[in-house]
């Protein structure tokens, strides 16, 4: 390696991805908390166990799902959580709008973090194969930064 240059960065799809879904799995405990106020209040049918299993459960899976984005899998996993939030709309409204909220956040990060990536490789000089949905303005843009040339 030379010197200079250290250790290839992290992957910004990697990093984004895992903060959206470890920032979810709290949105989830507050979910639970808003839907087990409600269920006191009569609002809801289901008891305090079935609300608390399932708010733990989702909270906990965000959890998992942030750890393993990373694996092949992962990332499938992580869409898959997006599930129950939106499915959330059974028990209260405001926990569905919260998790399109969070669909949003997750799209956007996946999108971002892969261009970030693509971007980084590109500069890094990797094959064009790694980076050929790049955008050609940005492609340009890099390779003149990467040559010093303005």
């Amino acid at each position: 390696m030379s010197e200079g240059q250290g250790p290839p960065p992290r992957s910004a799809a990697l990093t984004l991805g895992q903060a959206i879904l470890a920032l979810q799995s709290l949105a989830a405990l507050f979910a639970t908390t808003l839907v087990s106020g409600l269920a006191r209040a009569g609002v809801g049918r289901p008891g305090q166990g079935w609300i608390w299993g399932i708010g733990l459960g989702v909270a906990f899976l965000l959890v998992c799902a942030a750890g393993t984005l990373g694996r092949a899998w992962g990332r499938a996993f992580g869409w898959g959580m997006q599930v129950p939030m939106i499915a959330g709309a059974f028990a209260s409204v405001p926990v569905a709008a919260v998790g399109v909220v969070f669909l949003a956040l997750w799209i956007a990060a996946l999108r971002i973090g892969d261009r970030i990536d693509r971007e980084r490789a590109l500069y890094r000089g990797a094959p064009r194969a790694f980076y050929r949905g790049a955008p050609r303005a940005a492609s340009r843009d890099v390779r003149r930064a990467g040559d010093g040339a303005a």
